[in-house]
């Protein structure tokens, strides 16, 4: 039998375990089974501890609804009065890129703000290969209106992913 098991399972009135040695019973000589027991308080702690957990989650959710929520009406409005952020922007490029292009999207380079909308340059993969810094990478400037349709693309070039270049 272990410490554990050879101590009294009872719990004395300040809610401590009691420190006496257990009979075959589980319990001291002054304790039976109708005093509160370790077992009771750990149940207790258990669904308090999972009550708080689900609490917790309850409201992350519910912050989580609501920043959503917040950040939705926010881009509606934006998208409502003709604007368009860079975030927008990305997120476009992330959906139309591959289709556009006909390769995988690799990466975003760079988005820039211009007077007729938004210039952004992609890297794709053009040809994958075995280690994969030989991969043959285009690199992509794709235009968007101010309402964020794609407007047109050129390639700017090719290169080796592995290769020094300066950019």
């Amino acid at each position: 039998m272990s410490e554990a098991e050879e101590q009294c399972r009872a719990l004395t009135e300040g809610g401590e375990r009691c420190s006496r040695p257990a009979q075959d019973d589980g319990f001291c000589y002054q304790h039976d089974s109708n005093d509160q027991t370790i077992d009771d308080v750990d149940e207790g702690t258990n669904n308090n501890a999972e009550e708080r957990e689900d609490d917790d989650v309850s409201q992350e959710t519910n912050e989580s609804e609501t920043a959503e929520a917040d950040e939705n009406t926010a881009d509606e409005q934006a998208e409502q009065n003709g604007e368009f952020d860079v975030m927008d922007v990305r997120e476009t490029i992330e959906d139309v890129a591959s289709d556009l292009v006909g390769h995988p999207l690799d990466g975003i380079i760079e988005i820039s703000a211009d007077d007729d909308g938004w210039q952004v340059v992609v890297e794709m993969v053009e040809r994958s290969s075995i280690p994969d810094t030989q991969d043959i990478l285009g690199q992509y400037a794709v235009s968007l209106d101010e309402s964020g349709d794609v407007t047109g693309y050129r390639l700017r070039e090719r290169y080796r992913r592995g290769d020094d270049r300066e950019q």
